[in-house]
């Protein structure tokens, strides 16, 4: 791990020269460049490779983009990336979005840190919806399984979301999600056959019906785990989805 933190480059040949370094080096994985100002944090992302890095800590340089997209391409290419610190900068909803975006295909990013930003609601809500948008169990489906925002407020709850790692953690994450919504569904009272109905009424819709289904029998031991949910409850999904959900076209769909 590199550590270049509280250190300012001061003119642009010797920043030019520092870049390169880290470019033409094949040992640097993680670099803590911290504290050393917007200009300083601009030419590193404009003059860096980072493809091969999997940690990179930028915190404290009062970094501004002013419309620049270095850091959601970076995320957006699917690097090796796991850990990108961003807290304490000047990043704002703008940005936010974009980056809320560019984690749509990113399936190795594991922590993202923006606390302490110029971030308000617009910006946390559309980083929430990257990795849990609940609005239908399709857009769930397709939501970020790997990564945590850290940093939100608390109107935005990411208690136990993308916490799994390892070979199976998108696909663990992506089953507790959706475990989660039909949980919620089911307590509310309304069920989740009127939801299930509306919104897999097209054929390749109906494909999630598996994850649906293993959310619901397979994953309920995990759950548990995460969310302190009853054994009831998962008795009265799987009830409720046996007793009322089309289950006879599920089996017989090709």
């Amino acid at each position: 791990c590199l550590d270049w933190s509280e250190n300012p480059i001061e003119s642009t040949e010797e920043m030019s020269l520092f870049t390169r370094a880290l470019s033409q080096s094949d040992t640097v994985e993680q670099l803590i460049f911290a504290g050393n100002g917007n200009e300083n944090a601009q030419a590193l992302l404009l003059g860096v490779d980072f493809s091969t890095y999997k940690v990179l800590n930028l915190r404290g340089n009062n970094l501004q983009t002013n419309g620049r997209t270095d850091i959601p391409d970076l995320i957006a290419a699917n690097t090796s990336l796991r850990w990108l610190y961003l807290h304490s900068n000047k990043m704002n909803d703008d940005d936010a979005v974009l980056i809320a975006q560019s984690l749509g295909g990113n399936t190795h990013l594991t922590n993202l840190e923006v606390e302490d930003n110029d971030i308000q609601e617009r910006g946390m809500r559309a980083l929430y919806e990257a990795v849990n948008d609940t609005s239908t169990l399709n857009a769930l489906s397709d939501s970020n399984h790997s990564c945590f925002p850290a940093g939100l407020s608390d109107n935005f709850d990411l208690r136990a979301i993308n916490l799994q790692d390892g070979p199976n953690g998108l696909h663990t994450n992506r089953m507790c999600k959706i475990r989660k919504l039909i949980a919620e569904r089911y307590r509310t009272g309304g069920g989740n056959v009127p939801h299930l109905n509306t919104e897999m009424r097209d054929e390749g819709a109906v494909l999630l019906a598996p994850f649906v289904m293993e959310s619901v029998v397979r994953r309920h031991d995990a759950f548990r785990k995460s969310y302190d949910e009853s054994s009831a409850c998962s008795l009265g999904l799987l009830y409720e989805l046996v007793r009322d959900w089309k289950m006879a076209e599920l089996f017989s769909f090709r």
